[in-house]
């Protein structure tokens, strides 16, 4: 078998660190390999291709449109992550787009491909039932938001979702590359003005602080209490 560089291994994946290292080459050797620019797209929504699609590096952003053409942004994804599962499993068009935020190194593996990988490995499949099951909890969590909460409040509950907690818990939590008012407006589905309003409150208020590119949360706690509090 012909060696594989060190960059290109699924060892970065969620689920694969468990297989032995031969059925880690067998597994990079089933997949076509390419490094994708910033802002380049990957796939359509609608698209007929069934490859799954492993982030070995970079960044990812899953969207879809509606019928007049507004963007719905519905994740940001990393390295270690897997899209594109759905058209795999059920053979339909693609249900969403994705598009490269960074220099990314992406492997695709065909859905005939995929699918012997999961028979042949039950660890494999029981990781991917896990990522499907918390991708239906977070869309339904969505659905409960957009039905039920104020911009206000699916503002706040973004920045907690995007936020990251500090290792040993010391020190802020933080969004290192916030998103534009226009990307956060698509993932809430609201309109940039309301974005620019509610974040300039919560920054008079303290609650927000902005360094850049990076939100400071100096206290969580008091973005938990606005959704525990509302009406």
């Amino acid at each position: 078998m012909q060696p594989i560089d060190d960059e290109k291994t699924l060892l970065r994946i969620e689920g694969f660190k468990e297989l032995a290292p031969g059925a880690i080459e067998q597994a990079n050797a089933q997949c076509r390999w390419r490094w994708y620019d910033p802002d380049e797209r990957i796939l359509s929504q609608e698209d007929q291709t069934t490859d799954v699609f492993f982030i070995v590096e970079g960044r990812v952003r899953i969207t879809n449109y509606s019928p007049d053409g507004r963007e719905v942004s519905f994740r940001d994804m990393g390295t270690g992550e897997i899209f594109g599962e759905l058209a795999a499993i059920d053979g339909l068009p693609r249900s969403a787009s994705a598009l490269a935020l960074a220099r990314t190194l992406l492997g695709a593996m065909s859905a005939q491909a995929y699918g012997r990988l999961l028979e042949g490995h039950p660890l494999l499949m029981r990781a991917c039932l896990v990522r499907l099951a918390r991708l239906v909890r977070a869309l339904s969590d969505r659905v409960i938001e957009f039905s039920t909460l104020s911009v206000k409040d699916r503002i706040c509950a973004e920045l907690l979702r995007l936020a990251a907690q500090p290792s040993g818990r010391k020190g802020p939590w933080g969004i290192e590359q916030m998103p534009t008012h226009a990307e956060l407006a698509n993932r809430i589905a609201t309109h940039r003005e309301a974005v620019t309003r509610t974040l300039q409150k919560l920054e008079q208020e303290g609650i927000i602080q902005r360094e850049g590119r990076k939100l400071i949360l100096p206290n969580p706690a008091r973005l938990r209490r606005i959704l525990e509090e509302r009406d």
